[in-house]
């Protein structure tokens, strides 16, 4: 037995309640390591209060596997250990470590599940389609004054999303995400001039609420994009600490090294990399706190805004973003608060900070997978898997799922143009668990290199639309309305017999689940899924995309897949 690649932690992704009776506790062992995982516990005050469960292995990545169990023993205050088991020998794992018999102290512990400290997951956001709209490229009417200089290209504006709207609920999204729109010095609006006002390209307050109304009426929620870790250099806190030098009242607000400040050629003030044009804020100084959060505030009392995607959210300090939390939950519980981070993010995830993040991480595996065929379906379900079991169970159906951004080249341009890769994408962005966020345009075949390619104006003439894509997507969007499972069902990934280049798994279970699976190779493969347990009791399976019937034997499911091919099944009926 590899004892030291085991591992357990209290507090952690390790262990964590779901609800008031119910505390998740998972072990990491070696891969292929033991045979049998056993948890030991008793009440933290009464030790006549015991009882023992076996552990599941619910997940292998490439170098651990991984046990977890819902332990729901009618008991809020828990200490527990670990019986384990190989071909050869068996310890008992306690927080003292390794022993060949079973200790009497050093349990692990759970003092108390307390009910604040279980994480609340927004519904209405859990339940959603996202559409991300970048204004200045969306639609447009002529606007109210005249477009000039940098602070626009394609003159997208408020008014053009009013005009759009039917578009929007056509396509059945649940949610408008808005890249920044108040008043800037450029196109993108992430250097921001003024936090109070719409930026006049785009309109006014008059016409953004009535779009915000708009929505609402139609059930879809808004969120905005809230730049908090700079601001930019023509702001006029920082225009006064650029005048006055050290004397400014403000120069606090920011983090400036010498004096006189400086921009260019390179900043002597920290910034947004190391563009001078966006300073970046001090948020543990009080007074730039007070100010961001009245910002927040005004927004989401005077205008309805359902929630925040913030930007660069991992280099601001976690207490601002807490302070930010409590004061939208404490207006509106149900506020969402959307972190921008690249890398692994599950330490912002507990609660106390973000309710959902930008799932970057899911979609370089997705790059990886689909669009680069850099790696085959094994790997990637190991991957998938490590990611997992660093979140909260509660997290990863809120995580925002992603495959193009207006950060990242769009996902058809990675896939060469070819269409049925993409589409695989997509069928997995939407049928993993997560929050589908559509990139405007990538629902009608857009193409796009990087910045600012990929920020290339919709197309609104429908001749020019891929029609495939445009309707696998309005599929696709409805079969998440429709189906539970793929909103809130658990995620399992299926064994498959017979090929490394199908991707299998399942969301939920029994009659009420789905399965999803997939051809990633550029050749016809014949394949037997195995059901298990999550399945058992079920005699068929219901195509939901096509009237071809596939064999269904007790557990396990023969098909032929072609190329670059996807199916997903309904599961129904009794044995």
């Amino acid at each position: 037995m590899k004892l030291e690649a085991i591992y357990h932690k209290p507090y952690s992704e390790f262990a964590f309640p779901i609800d008031p009776d119910t505390l998740v506790i998972r072990l990491r062992t070696a891969k292929n390591d033991i045979n049998t995982c056993i948890l030991i516990y008793h009440e933290k005050y009464d030790s006549t209060q015991r009882g023992k469960v076996k552990m599941d292995k619910v997940a292998s990545d490439q170098m651990f596997d991984y046990y977890e169990v819902e332990l729901n023993a009618g008991m809020k205050r828990i200490k527990y250990m670990f019986y384990l088991e190989d071909n050869y020998s068996i310890k008992w794992y306690s927080s003292d470590g390794f022993f060949d018999y079973m200790p009497q102290w050093g349990f692990f512990s759970y003092s108390y599940i307390c009910k604040d400290d279980i994480l609340q997951e927004v519904q209405w956001f859990r339940n959603s389609v996202i559409y991300q709209i970048f204004p200045d490229r969306f639609a447009k009417l002529p606007p109210d004054t005249s477009n000039s200089g940098n602070r626009t290209v394609h003159g997208g504006n408020i008014k053009g999303i009013i005009e759009r709207f039917d578009y929007l609920v056509r396509l059945g999204v649940d949610a408008i995400y808005l890249n920044p729109i108040f008043k800037s010095e450029s196109y993108h609006r992430y250097d921001v001039i003024d936090y109070y006002e719409i930026d006049p390209v785009f309109g006014n307050k008059r016409e953004l609420k009535e779009l915000i109304d708009l929505c609402h009426k139609n059930g879809i929620k808004v969120i905005f994009d809230g730049v908090f870790n700079h601001s930019g250099d023509k702001f006029f806190v920082f225009r006064d600490i650029v005048e006055k030098g050290e004397k400014s009242k403000y120069v606090n607000w920011y983090f400036i090294n010498s004096f006189p400040v400086e921009g260019y050629p390179r900043p002597n003030y920290e910034c947004f990399s190391f563009y001078g044009g966006m300073p970046k804020f001090n948020t543990s100084n009080p007074e730039t706190t007070k100010y961001l959060l009245d910002v927040v505030k005004y927004w989401t009392v005077e205008f309805g805004v359902d929630g925040w995607r913030l930007d660069a959210a991992d280099e601001v300090d976690r207490k601002f973003w807490r302070k930010l939390r409590d004061m939208l939950k404490d207006i509106n519980k149900d506020v969402v608060l959307v972190g921008e981070i690249f890398d692994e993010a599950s330490s912002w995830l507990w609660g106390d900070q973000f309710d959902s993040v930008m799932n970057y991480p899911l979609k370089a595996m997705i790059n990886d997978l689909f669009a680069y065929r850099s790696i085959d379906t094994e790997i990637f379900r190991m991957r998938i898997n490590s990611y997992i079991m660093k979140l909260h169970k509660k997290v990863l159906n809120s995580l925002v799922n992603i495959i193009s951004t207006h950060d990242t080249p769009r996902f058809l341009t990675l896939c060469d143009g070819d269409e049925k890769r993409f589409e695989l994408a997509a069928v997995f962005q939407f049928t993993f668990p997560g929050i589908p966020l559509i990139y405007y345009g990538d629902e009608i075949g857009m193409e796009g290199e990087g910045d600012p390619d990929c920020r290339r104006p919709m197309i609104w003439d429908e001749a020019k639309w891929n029609r495939k894509i445009f309707e696998l997507y309005r599929f696709l969007i409805d079969l998440r309305k429709k189906f539970y499972a793929l909103r809130t069902g658990e995620y399992g990934e299926l064994n498959v017999t017979g090929s490394k280049g199908i991707l299998a798994y399942r969301r939920g279970r029994g009659e009420d689940g789905i399965l999803v699976v997939m051809n990633t190779l550029d050749r016809k493969e014949n394949i037997v899924v195995k059901t298990g347990e999550f399945f058992d009791g079920v005699k068929a399976f219901e195509s939901l995309k096509d009237s071809e019937v596939v064999k269904v034997e007790r557990k396990r499911i023969n098909i032929c897949l072609k190329p670059f091919e996807w199916r997903i099944y309904k599961a129904c009926g009794e044995i």
